[in-house]
């Protein structure tokens, strides 16, 4: 009893905090605002909170989860009767009539139920852990969280004020202008924080990851948000924290990201998924996803897609290549894992929300993140820039659509933009291109002519393609813009051409053709099939693949799908030979202790390894290099990758053979 008196003074000295006017220094005044006081205690499971919403919402149902108890309903002094369903429905028996609801719950949440652990915890926006209003709509937040001593707590919004860490136990407040949706986080961290541009960098990591790596972290999100700021606007909180997390994550919340602890480590996440997390501050957590999918042609089914991965990829992981110099390897790896997509594949990229799966994925990340880079190509560096920015201050906290972003930059460029937009991100596939052309000489110089054609499932797609002749003087680059299935161009030029390439720095979202042979193409394909040389080997085949593979059963190549085969060195050498592919099997014989191979475009993969040991160690690394054509661990350097280079014929004329 004692205890429970505790928490209840604790709460309500919390709501005394909520209510002083710095907390709403932020928020939209034509919102309702509700203010959440919560107590939550990882090792017991144990959650308390009292939440006040001004104005009392129209509806009177709201949702708990179940197995939390409602502990009273209030509107000023006066109580309210609720009536409660046995699936976490609640309805208050008559209106609120004073200016103010206030809700006190409390109850343990399932350690099963994974949201709540003394390692990590969190407390997601749909979890049910606080009551939710039928149709409440947006809402200014005040939020403040009591954890007990040893915890730390963050939650959706900026941080307010100081911290408090007392023997009691650790206090931390936060505000958001505008949402629809809470989350809180909690875990053993210890806290470190940096000002940059007014805005409050925080770090909560466990003891040993805190002394190793939370300066690192701090540095590089030092260095990305007034970078990322000069190009899209303002930061838009007050505050970001990088938390730790016992799960396999990298989550972007408002104000603040968790990402796994196994991967806090990994020297490369600093570099890439750090930026990728912050970026989504501004897209996602800032501008919101507009799911409702007015987008749609008429008669189309399916909700609006997730347009913020493809912005948040280009904008912060390919942004970061490109300043390194590697932006053409980047296009020219998403087109080849877009070429790993298996045949008939026909979702499109507004059939992306955040599906984990990984077909999905390459719409939303890599499909998404082409199409902004052929946007950018079209209307130049500064209309594009000066687009994001005039799309973050229209819609910040406001959720937006596709349509949304292409009349953004369309404004800035002065051209309209939805049109183009709507068949790249409403049709499945990508183009495939191939030219002809021939030249002549005249009495002035030279003179080049051809067509160029574009085909597949849902052509023709309104293109801006680069030509790039070589000629005896130099380079000559050209733009072509075609909408139809055909265009025709005429070249003028001064000195002799030597060769036609059609894209040759991988700018335009297509279809390579052939497509390169990766391992991907296995992973992708819901039709691949094993083949296990050694029955016991199948399982570290399905830990690569990261999925179950149906048993082939035959020794034989089936070309209606891609086959996996999975073997000791010698067994595979030995299969890969009666299979006409002798100098495959010689090349991985002499290749490390493992290796993974991609043959025939992709449609047959080859593991082998000279001992057990070596294969599963392959294959328990293999997820992050399916988009190589060939992967090789070694003694000295662990797993290294490598891959070929698509052949595109259709794509070159070589005027001097």
């Amino acid at each position: 009893m004692a205890g429970r008196a505790w928490r209840c003074l604790r709460l309500a000295g919390l709501l005394v905090l909520l209510a002083l006017p710095g907390l709403a220094a932020q928020a939209d005044p034509s919102l309702p605002k509700v203010e959440l006081a919560l107590y939550l205690d990882p090792a017991k499971g144990r959650l308390e909170g009292r939440m006040t919403i001004t104005p009392p919402p129209s509806s009177r149902h709201f949702s708990l989860l179940p197995g939390l108890e409602l502990l009273g309903a209030r509107s000023g002094n006066q109580a309210l009767p609720v009536r409660a369903a046995g699936d976490g429905r609640h309805r208050l028996i008559r209106a609120a009539a004073g200016e103010s609801l206030t809700l006190h719950w409390q109850g343990r949440l399932d350690r099963e139920s994974g949201m709540v652990s003394p390692q990590g915890s969190l407390l997601p926006a749909h979890g049910g852990w606080y009551p939710r209003f039928d149709e409440l709509g947006p809402f200014s937040l005040g939020l403040q969280i009591l954890v007990p001593p040893g915890q730390r707590a963050v939650g959706t919004g900026s941080l307010v004020g100081e911290p408090q860490a007392e023997a009691t136990g650790y206090t931390v407040r936060h505000v958001h202008p505008r949402t629809e949706w809470i989350e809180v986080a909690t875990g053993p961290w210890q806290e470190r924080r940096r000002e940059v541009d007014g805005v409050q960098l925080r770090t909560l990591f466990p003891d040993a990851l805190d002394e190793r790596h939370a300066e690192t972290y701090l540095d590089h999100a030092a260095d990305y948000l007034p970078r990322f700021a000069r190009r899209v606007g303002p930061y838009p909180f007050d505050s970001f924290t990088i938390a730790a997390s016992p799960a396999p994550v990298g989550l972007a919340f408002p104000g603040f990201t968790l990402l796994g602890e196994q991967v806090i480590p990994l020297p490369f996440i600093p570099r890439t998924s750090l930026a990728h997390e912050l970026m989504h501050a501004w897209w996602g957590a800032g501008v919101l996803v507009d799911y409702s999918g007015r987008q749609r042609d008429a008669g189309q089914s399916g909700a609006g897609g997730n347009w913020s991965e493809a912005l948040t990829t280009y904008l912060a992981d390919y942004a970061l290549d490109e300043a390194r110099g590697e932006a053409r390897d980047t296009r020219r790896r998403w087109l080849n894992d877009l070429a790993a997509l298996p045949d008939g594949f026909d979702r499109r990229p507004i059939d992306f929300r955040a599906q984990r799966d990984p077909a999905l994925r390459l719409l939303g990340y890599q499909h998404g993140a082409m199409l902004l880079h052929m946007l950018r190509q079209r209307i130049g560096d500064d209309a594009f820039d000066a687009g994001l920015r005039r799309f973050a201050e229209a819609y910040m906290h406001h959720p937006a659509g596709w349509e949304d972003l292409a009349a953004a930059l369309g404004e800035a460029a002065e051209t309209p933009l939805e049109e183009i937009v709507a068949a790249w991100t409403q049709r499945p596939g990508r183009p495939v291109l191939a030219v002809q052309a021939e030249r002549r000489a005249t009495d002035a110089g030279w003179r080049l002519s051809g067509t160029l054609r574009q085909s597949g499932g849902a052509a023709p797609w309104p293109l801006l393609v680069p030509l790039v002749v070589t000629t005896a003087g130099g380079e000559h680059r050209e733009r072509l813009a075609f909408e139809g299935e055909a265009a025709t161009f005429e070249l003028v030029l001064d000195d002799e051409p030597l060769a036609l390439d059609v894209d040759p720095d991988f700018d335009v979202l297509r279809a390579l053709s052939p497509a390169p042979a990766i391992l991907r193409r296995a992973a992708l394909d819901p039709a691949s099939r094993l083949l296990a040389l050694e029955p016991s080997l199948a399982p570290l085949a399905e830990q690569a693949f990261a999925r179950p593979l149906a048993s082939h059963g035959d020794a034989h190549v089936e070309a209606s799908s891609p086959l996996v085969v999975i073997g000791e060195t010698r067994a595979v050498g030995e299969w890969l030979t009666a299979q006409g592919l002798g100098d495959a099997a010689e090349a991985l014989a002499a290749a490390g202790r493992a290796r993974a191979l991609a043959l025939r475009d992709g449609t047959l993969v080859a593991l082998s390894g000279d001992e057990h040991d070596a294969l599963a160690q392959l294959a328990g690394g293999l997820r992050h290099h399916l988009g190589a054509s060939q992967v090789v661990l070694t003694a000295e350097a662990g797993l290294e990758s490598s891959t070929r280079p698509p052949e595109e014929p259709t794509l070159r004329v070589d005027f001097t053979r």
